[in-house]
């Protein structure tokens, strides 16, 4: 069995969303843009005892805008809380990189106007719909009568002379209302073919044949645990009850033994008659005297099941000896847990639903059990924030959720066949899918590019943040000789396609009719495109820097057995010769490095601009010029 359409309307962050996947589904995405609101739905839908966890913040939540405001301001408000669960203030108002002095004391732009007053309003009711085939013939019959033709599309067929070879599927819907008179939420599941919600008619969903769909719904907890209803017993019980209830009988039995063989210990019943003989205690509190003979010992409230509890699984893995669980770390763990949820879920086709797959887990087990349980289930849908997840699904499989201005929506790739676009999704995972959870990437000429800002962002001081605070993630065009700026409308035109905002950061060294070819391409597939001064990133790293400490870092240079490019030299000829030098051998960061060795040394200027215009242009508000030049640097006087 597997799901075609997911239709969410008014479900809890979820205004609207429609779902129509192909085979398995990766769901990932920024935080606070609905992964787990979209696993819960579906499992309101298909797990018979989901409903119970049913809240009056499932209900979605639109702003009403006060009176006396205009349309455009409703919809920027609307854009503010949408998918938010709370009322939201006006979000920071973002200025261009020609209007700080517009800026008051507060940080934002004292002249961009700003969300009127709004309140939040509950839907009246949240509904989501799925539409299932592929279904076994037990559960064929079982849905006989409410079976229809289905589309391409994924979608259930409304036209009265489909074709009778059509594959066919069933829809199941969950609504979940409030009655304000009763103080009660109300929840039905029920079948939309047979069904007329707007007359409040509805033809329920048995729960035994929810209970009879392939569903299962990956919960990992404590492993290793024989109480009762955890995950070793129910497996032990479900292969084998007797021989589980024979074993748990002789462990009774072997406890009562033990316990009495303590109780009769010499050295524990002299304990106990020392305790009875304090002020006779021994024959005041019985009929006749009370000794050792009398006291035994025995569980909490003497059944086996009071000692299961306690019991703790304990595992010898290396010369460190049997060790309790917890001694072993949290992955030892999270990998037991993970494979007991898998072995309970073992059903034949069955549609597995998982939340944040793969927390606990390290990288390679997160990979290897992902794509394990896409090749054992009919269809899978896991929602994690674990890019090495991804890596088990093809990129086609991975909906990619966002939020960008407080509005959600989803994102998938289709299939493609231009052979340049495949050059393209080579980049899904050597360079985008670490950037699996950011809002914003920016796109490099390169991997120097990437090194270069990476370290001064990482060299900024504590007062200044760095471009993960502002959600971006720096991602080179290519690797070795397959970058370049010719590279980045590809990657951007890739990146959003997955919904990511884009950036471009680009160089510029060259100035002639293919570059500016180059160019209009770049802008047209990115939000906003940061261009360098006159020159390549060594350039950049160089500029505004005294000569003094620029020949001082070249001097370290040697160390990699190589000429001091500057020799000594304080003249821009040398500081041309040390980029020359910087680019052929690769050593940007080691340039840096040294740069940064002395006390106080200066950030690159051009740099640190490059950084802080990414940071402007990272937000979803921006407004600025979308091609933003970072200004020309002179080196300070005197140096």
């Amino acid at each position: 069995m597997r799901v075609t359409r997911v239709l969410i309307e008014g479900f809890r962050g979820w205004g609207h969303l429609d779902v129509r996947p192909g085979s398995h589904v990766l769901v990932a995405g920024v935080p606070r843009a609905g992964r787990t609101d979209l696993i819960t739905a579906l499992a309101r839908v298909l797990h018979p005892d989901s409903a119970r966890g049913a809240a009056l913040s499932d209900l979605h939540q639109r702003p009403v805008i006060l009176d006396g405001a205009d349309s455009a301001s409703a919809e920027a408000a609307g854009d503010v809380a949408e998918g938010q669960p709370e009322a939201v203030a006006g979000a920071p108002a973002i200025v261009g990189p020609h209007d700080a002095a517009s800026e008051d004391a507060s940080g934002r732009d004292s002249a961009a106007p700003q969300a009127p007053p709004a309140e939040l309003q509950r839907v009246e009711a949240a509904q989501v719909e799925v539409t299932l085939t592929d279904l076994d013939p037990d559960v064929q019959q079982l849905l006989d009568g409410v079976l229809e033709p289905l589309e391409d599309s994924g979608c259930a067929s409304e036209d009265p002379d489909a074709s009778a070879d059509a594959p066919l599927c069933a829809r199941l819907a969950y609504r979940l209302s409030y009655d304000e008179d009763a103080e009660a939420l109300e929840s039905v599941v029920y079948f939309p073919a047979r069904s007329n919600p707007a007359l409040g008619q509805y033809s329920r969903v048995p729960a035994a044949t929810r209970r009879m769909l392939p569903v299962v719904t990956l919960d990992a907890g404590q492993p290793l645990q024989l109480r009762a209803g955890a995950g070793l017993r129910r497996i032990l019980d479900e292969r084998d009850s007797k021989a589980g209830a024979a074993a748990f009988d002789a462990l009774a039995q072997a406890v009562t033994e033990a316990v009495s063989a303590l109780s009769a210990d010499q050295a524990v019943a002299e304990a106990v008659n020392a305790v009875l003989a304090v002020g006779g205690t021994g024959e005041r509190i019985a009929d006749t005297a009370l000794t050792a003979e009398q006291v035994g010992f025995r569980t909490e409230d003497g059944s086996v099941a009071a000692l299961l509890r306690t019991l703790r699984a304990a595992l010898h893995l290396d010369a460190g000896g049997l060790l309790g669980l917890a001694q072993h770390g949290s992955t030892v763990s999270a990998v037991l847990s993970m494979a007991e949820a898998m072995l309970l879920a073992t059903v034949p086709g069955a549609v597995v639903l998982a939340d944040d797959f793969g927390d606990q887990l390290d990288a390679p087990a997160t990979e290897h059990l992902a794509a394990l349980l896409r090749a054992r289930s009919g269809q899978v849908w896991l929602s994690t924030r674990r890019p090495e997840a991804a890596r088990a699904f093809e990129p086609t499989e991975v909906i990619r959720l966002v939020r960008h201005g407080g509005v959600r929506s989803h994102h998938q790739l289709t299939r493609i066949t231009d052979r340049k676009a495949l050059v393209a999704m080579r980049q899904w995972h050597t360079q985008l899918l670490a950037a699996l959870t950011a809002p914003t990437v920016a796109i490099t000429e390169g991997p120097h590019d990437v090194a270069v800002l990476s370290m001064v962002d990482r060299r900024k001081p504590p007062s200044s943040l760095p471009l993960s605070a502002h959600g971006v993630r720096l991602v080179a065009s290519g690797t070795g000789g397959e970058g370049g700026i010719s590279q980045i409308p590809r990657i951007a035109n890739l990146a959003r396609q997955l919904g990511f905002r884009v950036l471009a950061v680009i160089d510029r060294d060259k100035d002639n009719a293919q570059t500016t070819g180059e160019l209009t391409k770049i802008q047209d597939s990115c939000d906003a495109v940061v261009r360098l001064p006159p020159g390549a990133i060594e350039q950049a790293v160089t500029a505004g820097l005294p000569l003094q400490a620029l020949a001082d870092a070249s001097a370290t240079l040697t160390e990699y057995g190589i000429p001091d490019p500057m020799g000594g030299q304080l003249t821009e000829a040398a500081v041309t010769n040390l980029c020359k030098v910087i680019h052929k051998q690769g050593l940007h960061e080691q340039f840096l490095e040294a740069l940064y060795t002395e006390p106080n040394a200066p950030h690159p200027p051009v740099v640190s601009m490059t950084l802080a215009l990414l940071e402007l242009a990272a937000d979803s508000s921006y407004s600025g010029q979308q091609l933003i030049d970072v200004p020309t640097v002179s080196r300070p006087a005197g140096t």
